[in-house]
């Protein structure tokens, strides 16, 4: 029996479908380990003193780490294509014959910093599926919207990104 060529009509079928929250607590110990790691000597995550005078009464994260920790996502899919890293909206359906994997890039939009003690719960949704041809053949763009809130529902931040699948 053959199966039916996903369509993408098919495949928009699926905008708006949303993964579930994961949440992160921001530690001081994960700061640190993660500002040690990338080697930033910024003394506003690293010098509590210091953090103390500022507006922030204390040490903050560093942006950036609102982007690796948002990477802590459920297991792949095992029927996803190659190359394909996962994501946190569950199920996705996947053009047939995918011959590669591209990540088209992403934008962040940060509003507050992370605090020690703060908790921060993101959930991500399919925003968008369109196609495009390329000069490899039949190009398909997902699109998904991340938005990020502490544990008092302000939003901290929001992410977009594109995953390009080439069939």
């Amino acid at each position: 029996m053959t199966e039916k060529e996903v369509t993408l009509e098919d495949l928009r079928k699926q905008i708006g479908i949303e993964g579930p929250a994961i949440t992160v607590e921001i530690e001081k110990g994960m700061i640190g380990r993660f500002v040690h790691a990338v080697d930033d000597p910024n003394p506003l995550w690293r010098d509590e003193e210091y953090a103390k005078k500022t507006k922030y009464g204390g040490i903050i994260a560093p942006p950036y780490l609102i982007c690796a920790a948002m990477f802590l996502t459920p297991p792949t899919d095992p029927k996803a294509p190659a190359g394909y890293m996962g994501s946190p909206v569950p199920n996705m359906q996947f053009p047939q014959n995918v011959k590669g994997v591209l990540d088209g890039g992403g934008e962040w939009e940060m509003f507050k910093p992370l605090k020690v003690g703060d908790v921060i719960t993101s959930r991500t949704k399919l925003a968008n599926i369109y196609e495009r041809r390329g000069k490899m053949g039949k190009m398909y763009f997902y699109v998904a919207e991340t938005n990020i809130v502490n544990q008092r529902n302000e939003q901290v931040a929001k992410a977009t990104g594109t995953l390009i699948l080439y069939a």
